[in-house]
């Protein structure tokens, strides 16, 4: 067993003058690239702490690895493609009408969200003989839910899915997230995080999920816009978390493995303390209790079908539980249900997110050329790589062109058509520039956004699970003034096209597929550009960014660094934190 090498290459000789050297002397050629993808797999199966790329031959050890080690951002990016796909399916077949077209639509949460916060009020009421103070929707004077507000009670599969997902990963890896430390400062932080999150998500008719990893693909013009301004909200966000001396929390996923193994470096471990005991904190308590009342109450509607949380339509008949089995069926449930375990469980395999991936762009090069800059701000190490090597968005641009693919695949193929289409929701507003602004804000002080926060939710983060009641309470002034809200939406509509491609070519359907197909090889350059430029940035091969988990890639890089040759070298590992950044909150 060797000892990390990041970075180098076998040597191989020149086809000029007969000289011998190592790849990493010139510039990964091309060619090289094209086999990258291939490299990549191996070394996401291979155990890799402390060790980078060693040898294995036992595939029961690989598969073991796969499940109990975490992943690099490229192949979670690829498992929440896949579970897209998954439930653009399901919602194809639901929804499907004979000598209709179907739509494809990808994952959305907000509005189930909206749905289970209901859910959890209606269930609360009921169980302690309250009355119903009509937070997140309304009822009439026996306390029977009625349709008209802003939500009715239901459920989500594919957020209790995503929620599965993490705890899944949490017991195949052995290690739930409950160790992990967080200051009261750091809480406070994400509770009112959690609020300007989920507030924006109602202005901008959606979260990150829905415009970053939904509505880009699709081409879809109120996404742009929104995530010009969500990318402008984190930027924001990052000062902010400066001033508040909070910058050394950021980290993707927190593991105790990586932390043991940089016992050292106190920067790299803030989070971990072998002598803390969260059970010991009321917040514990209060936080957990909160998750699992929205959970419980969720389920028991989506499987029951009480007829306390039913609620009368419009037409005065009394309706299911809003995605109940009741309402929408076996097939339709377990299928969301799949798609959401598996988006779950990569982003937990990973730390995958989606407000890193803005701020990756960003920040990448600065924090090459100004390491020592970041590094008293209190920002990781570990983070530092990350996004010098643009692992976020790299895993994001893998999710868009699995999407944008199938998508394209299907409607040039008559079999179904691009979904987000048909609303207000999926025009754009000025909420979507107000909205934008909040999410990207709130995601970076709440240290990662909706999505992320499910899975997070199921490995045990307690800043995730007080998040979660800053959701609920961030979604109250939309609720209670949900009529003012959407008449601001409706009044302040600036584009009613839905696509960049419908706007280009408005009756030319042949020239809408050509350009969404054009896209997707646009994509698909565009996230080997930025593997190429994470690999110039850190000094590791094109195949290490892809395939290997953050965690091993700096712990192999910090190894690379101690020979003082070859590209990690040259390029500089990032710096510890100096101790006095990590002196407060």
């Amino acid at each position: 067993m060797r000892r990390p090498e990041i970075g180098r290459r076998p040597s191989r000789e020149r086809p000029e003058g007969g000289r011998s050297g190592p790849w990493h002397t010139r510039p990964p050629s091309d060619f090289e690239g094209l086999f990258a993808l291939v490299r990549a797999l191996p070394l996401c199966l291979r155990r890799t702490t402390p060790r980078v790329s060693s040898r294995m031959t036992s595939r029961g050890r690989d598969m073991r690895n796969l499940l109990t080690r975490q992943w690099s951002f490229f192949w979670a990016g690829v498992a929440f493609g896949v579970a897209q796909i998954v439930y653009m399916v399901a919602l194809w077949i639901h929804s499907a009408k004979p000598g209709q077209l179907g739509t494809l639509t990808p994952i959305t949460v907000t509005t189930d969200l909206g749905a289970m916060f209901r859910s959890m009020e209606v269930g609360v009421y009921h169980l302690f003989a309250l009355p119903d103070f009509q937070l997140y929707g309304l009822s009439n004077a026996a306390g029977q839910p009625v349709a008209g507000g802003a939500f009715a009670p239901g459920v989500g599969w594919q957020i209790l899915g995503m929620i599965l997902g993490g705890l899944i990963v949490a017991l195949l890896e052995k290690e739930s997230r409950v160790w992990v430390k967080y200051s009261a400062r750091v809480l406070w932080v994400a509770f009112f995080g959690g609020m300007l999150f989920s507030y924006g998500t109602r202005l901008a008719g959606g979260c990150t999920l829905n415009h970053l990893l939904g509505g880009m693909p699709l081409m879809s013009i109120h996404s742009f816009v929104t995530v010009l301004f969500m990318a402008i909200g984190g930027a924001l966000g990052f000062p902010v978390m400066e001033k508040l001396e909070l910058a050394k929390y950021f980290k993707h996923q927190e593991t105790r493995s990586y932390c043991e193994a940089n016992r050292g470096d106190a920067g790299e471990t803030v989070c971990y303390d072998p002598a803390y005991r969260p059970t010991r904190r009321p917040i514990f308590w209060l936080s957990l209790t909160f998750v699992l009342a929205f959970v419980g109450f969720s389920l028991w509607g989506g499987l029951v079908d009480p007829e306390w949380m039913q609620h009368l339509d419009k037409k005065g008949n009394l309706a299911s539980v809003g995605k109940s089995l009741a309402n929408v069926g076996l097939a339709y449930a377990v299928i969301t249900l799949i798609a959401g375990v598996v988006a779950g469980f990569g982003l937990s395999k990973s730390g995958f997110g989606t407000e890193c991936a803005l701020v990756s762009l960003e920040v990448a090069g600065a924090m090459r050329r100004n390491d020592g800059k970041f590094a008293a701000m209190g920002v990781p190490r570990i983070t530092r790589t990350l996004m010098r090597g643009y692992l976020p968005i790299i895993g994001v641009t893998a999710s868009w062109v699995l999407v944008a693919g199938f998508v394209w695949l299907m409607w040039v193929a008559g079999i179904a058509k691009p979904g987000f289409e048909g609303g207000l929701k999926e025009q754009l507003t000025l909420g979507n520039v107000f909205g934008g602004l909040l999410i990207g804000l709130g995601a970076v002080l709440l240290i990662g956004c909706e999505i992320r926060s499910y899975m997070r939710v199921g490995l045990g983060y307690l800043n995730t699970w007080v998040g979660m009641i800053g959701f609920a309470v961030g979604y109250l002034p939309f609720t209670l003034a949900y009529k003012g809200h959407m008449t601001f939406l409706e009044q302040n509509r600036w584009v009613e096209t839905y696509k960049i491609y419908q706007w280009a070519f408005p009756d030319n359907v042949a020239a809408q597929q050509a350009m969404l197909g054009v896209w997707v090889l646009m994509l698909a350059g565009f996230l080997w550009a930025l593997v190429r430029m994470g690999s110039r940035n850190t000094g590791a091969a094109p195949a290490e960014i892809l395939g290997l988990s953050t965690e091993d890639l700096q712990l192999g890089l910090d190894a690379a660094a101690k020979t003082g040759r070859g590209p990690v070298a040259d390029v500089g590992a990032p710096a510890p934190v100096p101790m006095a950044a990590l002196a407060t909150a």
